[in-house]
């Protein structure tokens, strides 16, 4: 084994979110490498495809620190306002950067303007192996006799790639490499799951009026769907629907039949709906490690925490986790060290709750069209709309600037 063959911290899956934590430790004076299966421009890379993202304020001041936000900016809209609504019911909620003092309230990207910016960066950062997947992973200890225990100092990562089979070692693990994580499950950590029972159409769309900055939040009793602003004047939708009719409605429904059953769901404040993109499916179950750390062993984004998409905060809770992940590190001598470890997973479950109760608070609340519960949270959002504490609140969470934000997600 050379000498690059050894590395202070290997991460497992090289989309959005373990590029942004190789760009991130870039100045730390580690050695880091990832281990990316799918090439950048194949037509699986689920990472830098064309679905949009919504970028919260944390993580634009997350990418500003990382040197990435103009080349980002360039390629996003602003979200300016947002507008909450329940279908068939009165109540509605009304959020404007102009009236919280912010020049935005958030951003919509496309992943693959995140990924143009990423990938370099991650290339110049870290000792990229693409295409390579990880076969497993085991514990590397060290010293140890007759009446000392071995110590463990690292993890062996068995790999393949274009070189064959061989065998990189690591102080620091980050499995970062997605929801079905196989990465996760060889360090023998479980998961909690709850299946939605829904699918969601990621599509892009051309309104007959301009969005103007504007963002949709449109409950209805099959799910939350989200129409968010995009460049060029289009709009990029999440549709959650039960997953047999959503499955029909992304493979077999004409354009037309699609489209007029959107405008059933969302309503005419575009005016008429009038072209659809290629329509995306993808299944919505919500996965949560049983750890977040382990021996040696981080587990970030996906493979940590996949949310149900209503509000937009999967992306942005990992990366936080990534920022507090980087704070951790810095000082440390090891970065494998287990009590960083167990502190930097203890951090990171308030936050990781507060979110998961917000979302998955919202899909309970608002996919139960029972009167009496369709009056109170008609009030409630009506109320929202009318006193500012409220609904400061409430954009505290979907910003991210509930809690103890990690230092590079601050101004």
């Amino acid at each position: 084994m050379t000498t690059d063959d050894t590395f202070d911290v290997l991460i497992a899956g090289g989309g959005l979110v373990g590029a942004s934590l190789a760009v991130a430790l870039r100045d730390s004076g580690r050695s880091v490498a990832v281990i990316e299966p799918v090439p950048a421009k194949a037509d699986g890379q689920p990472s830098f495809d064309e679905r949009h993202t919504a970028l919260a304020p944390t993580s634009r001041r997350f990418f500003t620190h990382l040197g990435l936000w103009p080349a980002i900016e360039a390629g996003a809209e602003p979200i300016r306002r947002i507008h909450v609504s329940d279908r068939g019911h009165g109540g509605f909620t009304r959020l404007t950067a102009e009236a919280e003092g912010l020049p935005a309230l958030g951003h919509v990207a496309p992943n693959r303007v995140l990924g143009q910016a990423l990938r370099p960066a991650m290339a110049a950062a870290a000792t990229v192996h693409c295409p390579a997947r990880i076969i497993d992973t085991y514990p590397q200890y060290a010293g140890g006799g007759s009446d000392q225990p071995a110590r463990l100092v690292g993890r062996r990562v068995r790999i393949a790639d274009d070189r064959g089979e061989h065998t990189l070692t690591t102080r620091l693990l980050v499995v970062a490499d997605g929801m079905r994580s196989t990465t996760r499950a060889a360090l023998g950590i479980d998961t909690r799951e709850r299946d939605y029972g829904q699918s969601a159409i990621i599509a892009n769309v051309r309104a007959e009026r301009a969005h103007n900055g504007m963002a949709y939040e449109r409950f209805t009793p099959e799910g939350p769907l989200a129409v968010l602003p995009a460049a060029d004047g289009a709009v990029s939708i999440v549709w959650p629907l039960p997953t047999e009719t959503a499955e029909w409605m992304a493979h077999e429904a004409s354009d037309a039949t699609f489209l007029a059953r959107l405008q059933a769901a969302f309503g005419w404040r575009l005016g008429r709906l009038e072209a659809v993109g290629s329509r995306a499916l993808y299944p919505l179950t919500a996965v949560t490690a049983t750890d977040f750390a382990a021996d040696r062993a981080v587990v970030l984004g996906n493979a940590a925490h996949a949310l149900h998409p209503v509000g937009g905060q999967g992306l942005n809770l990992a990366l936080r986790d990534v920022a507090a992940l980087v704070e951790a590190l810095r000082e440390a001598p090891d970065p494998g060290d287990a009590d960083v470890l167990s502190a930097y997973a203890r951090s990171r479950e308030g936050d990781y709750r507060r979110t998961y109760a917000f979302t998955d608070g919202l899909v309970r609340l608002f996919s139960n069209d029972w009167p009496p519960l369709a009056a109170i949270r008609n009030i409630g959002l009506t109320a929202l709309d009318l006193f500012p504490p409220a609904r400061r609140l409430l954009l505290k969470q979907g910003t991210g600037a509930a809690g103890d934000v990690p230092p590079l997600c601050q101004d």
